[in-house]
């Protein structure tokens, strides 16, 4: 067993709700585009795709309500002060690591390699969902694996997972999908439920009210993943409306989270997208509720009486409770 210090600058949230934000990536994002000039050099050199890079810049930029890098045109990009700022706090840190270093050796050679700092008892496939990616790591107990609805509910049948989280908005294929799992020996338990909606860029522009102005050409879509619950949702509205997929301009264009698909938006790459009011708000976007869905729990019987499964339910229950775009189910 070996220790090893990695220095890791957190903007600490101030509320209960977000999610602290790791400024050593952005660092990393910014000393290569400070080496390269253009943002095309740093996706490049850090093997990410462009788009996600600049989402993550434009994200990190409203947390700390400042610019980061300034777009020259005809000479890339160039970062900021504030950029620099950071960067230079970033490698003062990594001086300080080295020097800790020491002391991390120290102590790993005074531990033995039965030394487990947390057990993972329950591997929890779920579909994604904010409050529950706040309240997992509170629980060492259990490891999210996050996906669509459909293959979360896979893997809990193959016996790959011991609990499965998944969202259903219409009452008649809940039973069916109920159905299906009992078989399987499972049980169901209802979690919370969430508003589901679009999520517009600030202002509505476009003036987009429903689903059936998604069909209009001049409004760019982006979709979830295949398998999806939130996309099966997308589909019976479109059913609804009359309306096919090819309609609509940017279908086939997929992001994997809630929070992409606003950050998407909020690059101004897309115009429109399906997801949760919590998200819109987060991000400061226009919303347009559809649907309020429920969000199900699914395992063996005998963990539903488990004490921290119980106290994990609990504490998602009890956030659901008090964040906008959530309720208690009923």
């Amino acid at each position: 067993m070996k220790l090893r210090i990695h220095p890791i600058l957190l903007l600490q949230s101030t509320d209960r709700i977000s999610r602290d934000f790791n400024l050593t990536h952005i660092g990393d994002i910014l000393k290569r585009v400070d080496q390269g000039h253009t943002l095309t050099y740093a996706a490049n050199d850090l093997n990410i795709s462009y788009r996600t890079l600049w989402n993550e810049l434009k994200e990190a930029e409203i947390k700390l309500n400042c610019k980061l890098l300034v777009r020259i045109r005809g000479h890339g990009s160039k970062v900021t002060a504030n950029g620099h700022l950071l960067i230079n706090t970033l490698e003062k840190l990594a001086q300080l690591s080295t020097e800790m270093q020491g002391l991390a050796d120290n102590i790993s050679n005074q531990l033995t390699i039965h030394t487990k700092i947390a057990s993972k008892q329950f591997i929890f496939c779920c579909s994604s969902d904010p409050l529950i990616e706040q309240i997992c790591p509170q629980f060492v107990e259990v490891e999210l694996q996050t996906m669509g609805s459909g293959n979360a509910l896979t893997h809990l049948i193959e016996g790959k997972a011991q609990i499965a989280g998944f969202h259903i908005s219409d009452r008649q294929e809940m039973n069916g999908v109920g159905e299906h799992i009992k078989r399987h020996g499972l049980e169901i338990m209802p979690l919370m439920q969430r508003v589901q909606g679009l999520i517009l860029v600030k202002g509505n522009p476009l003036r987009i009210t429903t689903v059936r102005d998604l069909s209009r050409p001049e409004v760019r879509f982006i979709n979830r993943q295949k398998g999806a619950g939130t996309r099966l949702l997308l589909d019976r509205l479109l059913t609804k409306e009359g309306l096919k997929a090819k309609q609509i301009r940017g279908y086939d264009q997929e992001e994997f989270t809630h929070n992409a698909i606003a950050t998407s938006i909020l690059a101004g790459q897309t115009d429109a997208g399906i997801g949760l009011q919590y998200v819109a708000k987060k991000f400061n976007l226009d919303f347009i509720p559809l649907k309020i869905e429920t969000f199900y729990l699914a395992m063996k019987s005998e963990l539903i009486e488990h004490e921290k499964i119980l106290a994990f339910i609990k504490n998602i229950r009890d956030l659901s409770k008090k964040t906008l775009g959530y309720k208690i189910y009923k």
